[in-house]
């Protein structure tokens, strides 16, 4: 009874879009001479099969768990927000130049003012779609999705130019100082403290939704936002604080990354985290402990890959394959339900 309250959706909305992707993903292994069995086994094993390929997937499972929550925050707002990509690299790139140029902190100092300036600098980059749509009403879609592009063009023309390391062959910022680096919870693995710090907002962010005002607001706003707005409700202001904190957490997410996993800016270093939330929000029901769940899912996709791809000999691509089939059965069982209420008024 407690795990339903907590979760609160329905688990086979869940399991159902994955399980259609494994299938259609087999039928296409089949169709290219591949045994789709020893492929998803070999994926399995090489995410979950023992502690280090555990520890792998958590690793890669990281700056989903906030790019997720991030992305959760707007779309229960029923608020079309995309901009947690862009966010992510503008949070990275910031709190690069916190680590490299701040000098004489220790490093319990260091690393929570590198990563809030992450936070804040992303929180910043996403009021701005935010501040369009609340003011103005302006599509907060394609404010943000534009933006993403500036953000991600911009920090690489930062990253090859002005602040280029002299010594890299490549678009890259200096190695931020010692004292701003994420430290490791092995040393045998990848995986960082940032882990943690990513359990807990997510943790706090569900608490938000259920017990605090403001969640309640944007619970409302998903609803009805015209509603909401003829209760007195003041949606425009909400609107900006949203998208706000949904950047701020993208920018958390990229911060981390960087101290974490580069320890350095390097131009172009998301492998698309902010649109794989995007994904895993979806697949969780704008739920943060389901997204949890989610991005420890997708973070075996990208850990068993490896092992799949060595020894099944299945070209990695066909994960990319999957997660898109996740995204198209997701995107139809939506569109159902958009018509079902449109019909039914």
């Amino acid at each position: 009874m407690m795990m339903k309250k907590i979760f609160k959706f329905n688990i086979m909305k869940f399991i159902i879009p994955i399980l259609l992707a494994f299938l259609v993903g087999s039928i296409i292994l089949l169709i290219s001479n591949i045994n789709p069995i020893s492929a998803f086994y070999n994926l399995f094993i090489g995410a979950f099969g023992s502690g280090r390929a555990f520890l792998s997937t958590l690793y890669y499972a990281t700056p989903l768990i906030l790019t997720g929550t991030a992305t959760a925050i707007a779309f229960k707002a029923n608020l079309f927000y995309m901009g947690v990509e862009g966010a992510l690299y503008i949070g990275g790139f910031c709190s690069s130049l916190a680590g490299i140029y701040f000098h004489g902190f220790p490093p319990y100092i260091h690393i929570p003012i590198a990563l809030l300036i992450g936070m804040i600098t992303g929180g910043l980059f996403a009021m701005i779609p935010g501040i369009l749509k609340g003011i103005l009403d302006v599509n907060e879609m394609v404010t943000s999705i534009m933006l993403n592009y500036v953000a991600i063009l911009g920090t690489t023309y930062l990253a090859s130019f002005p602040f280029k390391a002299k010594d890299a062959g490549f678009s890259a910022t200096e190695m931020v100082e010692k004292s701003a680096v994420i430290p490791k919870i092995f040393d045998s693995s990848m995986v960082h403290y940032g882990l943690f710090l990513s359990l807990i907002f997510a943790i706090l962010i569900y608490i938000m939704f259920k017990k605090s005002t403001f969640g309640y607001d944007i619970e409302s706003m998903g609803k009805n936002v015209s509603f909401s707005e003829s209760c007195g409700m003041q949606t425009a202001k909400k609107t900006i604080y949203i998208i706000t904190l949904s950047g701020a957490l993208g920018g958390l997410a990229g911060a981390m990354e960087v101290l974490g996993t580069y320890k350095r800016f390097i131009a172009g270093f998301s492998s698309g985290l902010g649109w794989d939330g995007l994904t895993i929000s979806l697949l969780s029901n704008n739920n943060p402990i389901g997204v949890i769940f989610s991005s420890i899912f997708f973070g075996g996709l990208y850990s068993g890959g490896a092992q799949m791809e060595l020894l099944a000999d299945v070209p990695r691509t066909i994960i990319s394959v999957i997660q898109g089939l996740i995204i198209f059965f997701l995107a139809v069982d939506f569109t159902v339900k958009r018509f079902k209420k449109i019909k039914s008024r």
